[in-house]
């Protein structure tokens, strides 16, 4: 099977771990993310050559060189589907320029319109009539970095991170390097 990869804004993030857990998403949804699995994706890339990832990491490398950290403030939900069974179940920030920046530097000409959200869980139980409560996260999220994703379906997390890409550069002015997580 090949590897599969996405770029995204990791989230860890207790604040929002209890707001879900409180929401008791099991009763609605088939799949509900763990916590250690929350991200704001970027860019969905798929399966790459090696030669696509070293270009990938080398141009994450120097997008990330020249950002710098900035605060999302979590203040809604969003659902993806049909609004009597949503297949998707989201908290999503507010606007904030710095993230549409990032994710325009990632991908200039995206086929569907950007809009950030961090998925809680998915796949809609069929046998359940009941939506999750309608409360608003409140939850502030310091981005500091992005990380390059594989994706494990059958591991625990599900989400693997490859490469870890730290905004701005140290003291001397030297670019930040990459974290590579395979080694």
């Amino acid at each position: 099977m090949q590897k599969h990869f996405f770029i995204a804004i990791p989230v860890a993030d207790e604040t929002l771990a209890r707001f879900a857990s409180s929401l008791k998403l099991e009763r609605y949804y088939k799949t509900v993310y763990e916590p250690n699995e929350y991200h704001l994706t970027l860019r969905f890339l798929g399966s790459l050559t090696n030669d696509e990832l070293r270009n990938w990491r080398r141009q994450l490398t120097e997008i990330t060189q020249m950002t710098s950290a900035f605060t999302l403030k979590l203040d809604h939900l969003e659902r993806f589907g049909l609004a009597e069974r949503p297949r998707v179940f989201a908290a999503g920030p507010a606007y904030e320029e710095k993230l549409f920046q990032l994710a325009r530097q990632i991908d200039p000409n995206p086929a569907k319109p950007f809009v950030p959200h961090i998925t809680l869980a998915k796949k809609w139980n069929q046998e359940v009539s009941l939506h999750p409560p309608e409360q608003t996260p409140a939850a502030s999220l310091h981005v500091k970095e992005i990380v390059l994703y594989q994706i494990c379906p059958d591991n625990q997390p599900r989400y693997q991170a490859d490469t870890r890409f730290q905004f701005g550069k140290n003291e001397r002015g030297d670019m930040i390097g990459i974290i590579d997580e395979t080694l």
